[in-house]
C-alpha cells in the first residue's frame, strides 16, 4: 500500500510543477509579445511627426486586439485586477491619438513596458507557487 501512496504523491508534484510551467509560459510570452509591440509603436513613432498615422492606428489596435486576447487567457491563471493597468493604458493612447498628445503617449507606452517588465518578474514559476 505504501508505494501506491508514494505513486500518488509523485504524480501529484508532477501535475502541479506542470501547471505552474504552463502559466509561466503563457504568462511571460504574453507580456513579452505586448513588450515588443511597444518597441514596434514607439520606432514608428520617432519616424512620423504626427500620431494620426494609418500606421500608428493599426499597431494600437493591433496591440489592443493582442492584449484583450491574451488578457482573457491570463484572467484563469493570474488576478484580473493585477494586469487591468495594461488595458487602462492601451485605452489611454486611442484618447492620445485623437488629441494628437505625442508626449502623453509616449509616457503610456513607457508605462506598459513598465508594467510589463515588473509583471515578468513577480508572474512567474517558482517553488513558492508548486507548494
Amino acid at each position: 500500500m505504501k508505494p501506491f501512496h508514494i505513486i500518488n504523491f509523485i504524480l501529484i508534484v508532477l501535475l502541479l510543477v506542470g501547471i505552474c510551467l504552463a502559466e509561466d509560459l503563457v504568462v511571460s510570452n504574453s507580456l513579452h509579445e505586448i513588450q515588443e509591440m511597444c518597441y514596434e509603436i514607439e520606432d514608428k513613432v520617432s519616424t512620423y511627426d504626427d500620431l494620426k498615422n494609418m500606421d500608428i492606428v493599426l499597431s494600437i489596435d493591433n496591440l489592443e486586439y493582442t492584449w484583450t486576447k491574451d488578457e482573457s487567457s491570463m484572467c484563469y491563471l493570474v488576478n484580473h485586477k493585477s494586469v487591468q493597468e495594461i488595458g487602462q493604458e492601451i485605452a489611454k493612447l486611442k484618447l492620445y491619438i485623437a488629441s494628437n498628445d505625442v508626449d502623453a503617449f509616449r509616457v503610456s507606452i513607457e508605462q506598459i513596458k513598465f508594467y510589463c517588465h515588473s509583471y515578468l518578474h513577480f508572474m512567474g514559476a517558482n517553488l513558492h507557487n508548486v507548494l
